[in-house]
């Protein structure tokens, strides 16, 4: 392996030049190392000195800093609702020795299938703040789907909409520290039994993620006494691939029942 150069910036116009550099890569927590190769590698630029922690908040708008860890974006959210989605998907993710490494820019950019941070992110509707050869800020269903938003630029920020959800969240997995073989996001906004608004968003699935709209525009507009979960799932339209010895239709299978469980919570709960 060949010697590799270490980068110290303390401000983001320093980070500038090395976005275009061939054969270096942005370290934040650096958990991608673990399960990666550093084949090609040349460099690294550490991000740990630059100003990527800030946590805002108004009656709009949340955002976050792309160097806050999971632990740290729990605690932040905890302030304004305990129950928010973030806190109930990433209080569960991985292990407490790795909350307090992953960073979110970090998890948004690889986008590994296992993540508990991009369900919610995606049903929150968040957009991420780049700096580099594209710098505004985009969707993050767009930056996902995007080779051309990935490359050359760093994640400075996410932001999302300051909205009172009733959240609930789902990981399929054989042991609590297992890595999740799907995740459901489901976020519902209620006034008294009417239900304003939904989204349904099943990370894992084929394509990596998929918002079920089908079931989202099934609920908008109904009452929760009106409503007729049983079966529900059957018009989902997910597709999985086959994972550790799981077939995709025992998958499906559990996606819907496990939809079906979620919505029933969050309406009859």
């Amino acid at each position: 392996m060949n010697d590799i150069q270490w980068y110290f910036p303390k401000t983001l116009e320093e980070v500038q030049p090395h976005l275009k550099r061939d054969g270096v890569k942005l370290h934040g927590g650096g958990t991608w190392i673990l399960r990666g190769s550093m084949r090609g590698i040349k460099g690294l630029v550490d991000l740990g000195k630059l100003e990527l922690h800030s946590f805002r908040k108004d009656s709009q708008t949340v955002e976050m800093g792309a160097g806050m860890t999971y632990a740290e974006t729990i605690r932040s959210m905890t302030t304004i609702n305990p129950d928010h989605i973030l806190v109930k998907a990433l209080q569960h993710a991985a292990s407490t020795p790795l909350r307090n490494i992953i960073t979110l820019g970090g998890t948004i950019f690889s986008f590994p299938v296992w993540s508990d941070l991009m369900g919610p992110l995606i049903a929150l509707d968040a957009d991420v703040v780049l700096m580099g050869e594209r710098s505004e800020a985009y969707s993050i269903t767009e930056y996902v789907k995007s080779s051309a938003l990935r490359k050359e630029s760093l994640i400075t920020h996410v932001r999302f909409k300051n909205i009172g959800w009733n959240a609930y969240y789902y990981r399929e997995v054989k042991t609590s520290f297992d890595y999740p073989a799907f995740t459901i996001t489901i976020l519902l906004k209620k006034n008294k039994n009417l239900i304003e608004d939904t989204r349904i968003v099943v990370v894992g699935c084929a394509g990596k993620f998929s918002r079920v709209k089908k079931i989202e525009d099934y609920l908008k507009g109904k009452t929760t006494d009106s409503l007729e979960i049983d079966g529900i799932a059957q018009t989902h339209e997910l597709k999985f691939t086959k994972k550790r010895s799981l077939e995709p239709a025992y998958l499906e299978h559990c996606a819907g029942v496990q939809i079906e469980r979620s919505i029933s919570e969050l309406t009859r709960g």
